[in-house]
């Protein structure tokens, strides 16, 4: 009986490691190899960056032949004002392919640095190549007393915060 039980633990404790390595095809099928016009840096007028935390040097992490890339997504444009119970930002998507699915680790400080809080969301939304996307989020903020520093400020005094994220996995849509 123990044993039983100790092999449906093991189980379920390795299951979701399974998904975990960063680029996950949602169908099998040919993969479209990028051109060099697709690979061209994007010259338009960007909102401003969000910083990225800094990356440690990356393993031989390869899938399929796709090496999982830190910056291949970046986010924009990040507002959350003290009385909004959601985030809104925009994802940039810096690849020749069409994801579905950006895990990131998002950090939020205080203006001078200090850490208020940190968590790991999974944000569902249909990036086209080379586009830009609104996403929004439930808020780490359940309370509504933290502002982003760059929101309009409220009449009701709170506090400011910075987020700074780290892309940790994405799910490229591998199309027929």
């Amino acid at each position: 009986m123990s044993r039983t039980i100790l092999f449906i633990a093991a189980f379920w404790l390795a299951v979701p490691l399974w998904g975990q390595s960063g680029i996950m095809p949602r169908r099998s099928s040919s993969i479209k190899i990028p051109s060099q016009e697709t690979m061209e840096k994007i010259t338009e007028a960007d909102p401003e960056l969000v910083s990225r935390e800094p990356v440690s040097t990356l393993s031989d992490t390869i899938s399929r032949a796709l090496l999982f890339s830190p910056v291949a997504v970046d986010m924009l444009g990040f507002d959350k004002r003290m009385s909004d119970t959601k985030e809104s930002f925009l994802l940039r998507n810096n690849t020749p392919y069409r994801l579905s699915r950006v895990v990131l680790k998002m950090i939020y400080r205080t203006p001078d640095g200090q850490m208020i809080d940190y968590r790991t969301r999974m944000v569902d939304c249909d990036l086209l190549p080379r586009s830009t996307r609104k996403c929004e989020i439930e808020s780490f903020d359940r309370s509504k007393n933290y502002y982003h520093v760059d929101s309009p400020p409220s009449r009701v005094s709170g506090r400011p915060f910075k987020v700074s994220f780290l892309l940790l996995r994405y799910d490229i849509v591998i199309e027929p």
